[in-house]
């Protein structure tokens, strides 16, 4: 078993940019977390999540402002189903310390889309979305908030609404077929047929070859 060892000195962390609150964490908390986390990244490589996500829980715990912890937690629990909605909840937590956050408010999102929670996941995009205004859109998934809410609006049947989040993430995420594939069905689904059509084919050329069952189906 992996034990906490315990001392008198702190590590005082203002964390600048998220909550106004500081947070005393033991020197020795701190470097456990560090070593358990890598045994739990390991442990997910091995597909071993139920372990992994125990070993994040305990962490989260101990010591509430390791970051890696959250987003691994996720990793880790998502793929257990006893523990889905702890993982929720843990995230929620995590953006009361870590404010403007997107890449844990996007990793919430995630969950909840997947478990079908789609407004919720539509306002979890919707803060990632708005944090990335605030912290850079250069960091590398930022196309990926654009697309996943764009993905729980067409599965909301809210076709007009998911275009301008494709356009934005295609933006982003240049060639993207995905992307492509998904933005030619909303287009289809409100009447606009030609640029179903050339969204679809540019899906195809750009590697998904899926999409030709669209473009037989619907624009011969």
């Amino acid at each position: 078993m992996l034990k906490y060892n315990f001392s008198f000195f702190f590590l005082i962390l203002p964390l600048v940019g998220y909550s106004q609150m500081t947070y005393e964490v033991e020197a020795d908390v701190r470097e456990n977390s560090i070593v358990i986390n890598k045994v739990a990244m390991e442990m997910i490589d091995d597909e071993n999540y139920e372990k992994a996500a125990n070993l994040m829980e305990m962490v989260i715990q101990d010591d509430p402002t390791f970051h890696p912890a959250y987003l691994n937690f996720y990793r880790a629990g998502g793929q257990v189903d006893s523990k889905k909605e702890k993982v929720i909840q843990t995230l929620r937590e995590g953006l009361k310390i870590f404010e403007e956050d997107d890449e844990m408010s996007y990793y919430l999102g995630n969950i909840l889309q997947r478990e079908n929670r789609i407004q919720e996941a539509i306002k979890a995009y919707s803060d990632a979305i708005a944090y990335s205004k605030i912290n850079g859109e250069d960091y590398p998934l930022v196309w990926a908030y654009h697309f996943n809410r764009g993905n729980c609006f067409l599965k909301s049947n809210q076709f007009k609404k998911a275009i301008p989040d494709y356009t934005y993430a295609l933006n982003l995420s240049p060639d993207n077929p995905d992307i492509l594939t998904n933005r030619g069905f909303c287009y289809y689904k409100t009447d606009r047929k030609p640029e179903a059509c050339l969204d679809w084919n540019e899906a195809v050329r750009f590697g998904n070859k899926t999409t030709n069952k669209y473009l037989q189906s619907f624009c011969r």
